[in-house]
């Protein structure tokens, strides 16, 4: 009888241990399928160049931020740049972020991992306001210090390498006094919430 109730305890520890790695070890898979959008890091197309020619004159400057977006890269021991910044784009997310141990076990480490997930996200997000691309494309000048991302016909978020970090800069198109459409996010740093897991 004593070895009978060892053996159902032993069977009891086991289970419960093995139930407790899983729920550590757990992920929480991003709703996403293998269809599900990556960015391409292409040159500067005609569209862009014409912007960068006009930015001056035919374009506002609706938003201008130099501490979110940098500050995360320097959390995570990244220089806060444009090519930075092409490598998170380009880069899966690891799977580790979705583990339940990894947030108990590195709680501030997880938090800057998921903060540049997130901001990837919200990224593609954006991209695919612009009807033009049929996958997003985060366009890079020759000199690798300034990136642009369309969000529509008239709406493009410019990423410039600047003396206090990554400057993140959200243009529209001027019109007769007026902006059309309305702004689908007003800074990318600010959207940001890195508490916010990956689910």
């Amino acid at each position: 009888m004593n070895k009978r109730v060892i053996l159902i305890l032993g069977l009891l520890v086991g289970v419960s241990a093995v139930l407790w790695l899983v729920y550590l070890f757990g992920s929480r898979k991003l709703e996403t399928g293998s269809s599900s959008p990556q960015f391409r890091i292409a040159s500067l197309d005609d569209r862009s160049k014409a912007f960068i020619l006009e930015r001056e004159s035919n374009w506002v400057a609706l938003d201008r931020d130099y501490s979110a977006l940098s500050a995360l890269m320097r959390e995570s021991r990244m220089i806060p740049s444009v090519r930075s910044l092409t490598n998170q784009l380009t880069s899966s997310t690891p799977a580790y972020i979705r583990w339940k141990f990894y947030w108990w076990a590195f709680p501030r480490r997880a938090t800057v991992v998921n903060g540049l997930a997130k901001m990837k996200e919200s990224l593609l997000e954006i991209a695919t306001l612009d009807n033009r691309n049929e996958d997003p494309r985060f366009q890079v000048a020759d000199d690798g210090h300034l990136g642009l991302l369309w969000m529509g016909t008239n709406a493009v978020l410019v990423f410039q390498d600047g003396t206090n970090g990554l400057q993140e800069t959200q243009y529209r198109e001027k019109t007769n006094g007026s902006h059309s459409g309305a702004c689908p996010q007003k800074a990318l740093g600010r959207s940001i919430d890195p508490d916010a897991r990956i689910e």
